[in-house]
C-alpha cells in the first residue's frame, strides 16, 4: 500500500511540475544580468543585457544608466551622451544612485568630446549633491575622477584659478601662482600626477 502510494505521489508530483507556467524575464532581471556581465567587463554582452531591458520597458531608469556606461567602455561618448540625457529625463529622486551615476558618466563623456562648459556643468552638480560619490559598479570611478575632470576642464578653458580650486580638494597644501607660465606649467604636472594615482 505503501509503495502504491509513493507512486501516485510521483506521479502526481511529475504532472504538476509538467504544467508550471513558463516564467519570463522580467525587465529588472535583464538589467541586473548586464550590470553582472559589466562587472566581468563583457561591456558587449552587458549591452545587450541592458537593450533588452530598455525593450521591456522604455522607462526603465538604471537601463539607460548602464547602457551609457558601456558606450563609455566602447569610447563613444557621443552615444553615451545620449543614453545618459535621456535616463536623466525620467528622474524622478534628485537623491538617486542612478541620477549621480549618470550625472558622472555624462559628465565624462561632455569632456572628452571637448564640451567643457557641460562637464563642468554635470560635474559640479554631481559634486555639489554627492561629494563622496562612487560608482557602484566600478570601484575606479569615485568622486576623485570627477574633481581631476574639473581641473581639467578649467585648464582646458583658461581659467586656471579655476583649476587650481578643484585641485586643492584634493590636494589643499598645493599652491602655484596661476598667473605666470610656470605656476600654469606646475599646475598641469599636479593634475597629470592626480591622473596617475
Amino acid at each position: 500500500m505503501k509503495q502504491k502510494t509513493l507512486i501516485f505521489a510521483l506521479i502526481l508530483l511529475t504532472i504538476f511540475m509538467g504544467c508550471r507556467e513558463r516564467m519570463e524575464p522580467e525587465v529588472d532581471d535583464f538589467v541586473e544580468y548586464g550590470w553582472s556581465l559589466y562587472a566581468d567587463r563583457d561591456f558587449r554582452g552587458a549591452y545587450d543585457q541592458f537593450q533588452e531591458g530598455l525593450d521591456l520597458d522604455s522607462l526603465y531608469i538604471d537601463g539607460y544608466n548602464g547602457a551609457g556606461w558601456c558606450f563609455v567602455e566602447f569610447n563613444s561618448p557621443d552615444t553615451a551622451i545620449n543614453f545618459f540625457s535621456e535616463g536623466l529625463q525620467y528622474i524622478l529622486v534628485d537623491s538617486s544612485q542612478v541620477r549621480f551615476e549618470m550625472l558622472a558618466g555624462l559628465a565624462l563623456s561632455y569632456h572628452v568630446t571637448g564640451d567643457y562648459t557641460r562637464a563642468i556643468a554635470r560635474g559640479s552638480e554631481l559634486y555639489t549633491y554627492r561629494p563622496v560619490f562612487r560608482f557602484s559598479h566600478d570601484w575606479r570611478i569615485d568622486f576623485e575622477d570627477i574633481v581631476i575632470m574639473l581641473a581639467t576642464s578649467y585648464y582646458s578653458q583658461g581659467n586656471y584659478a579655476a583649476s587650481l580650486t578643484w585641485v586643492q580638494e584634493l590636494d589643499e597644501e598645493f599652491t602655484v601662482d596661476v598667473t605666470t607660465n610656470e605656476g600654469r606649467a606646475d599646475l598641469i604636472k599636479k593634475i597629470e600626477t592626480l591622473q596617475n594615482i
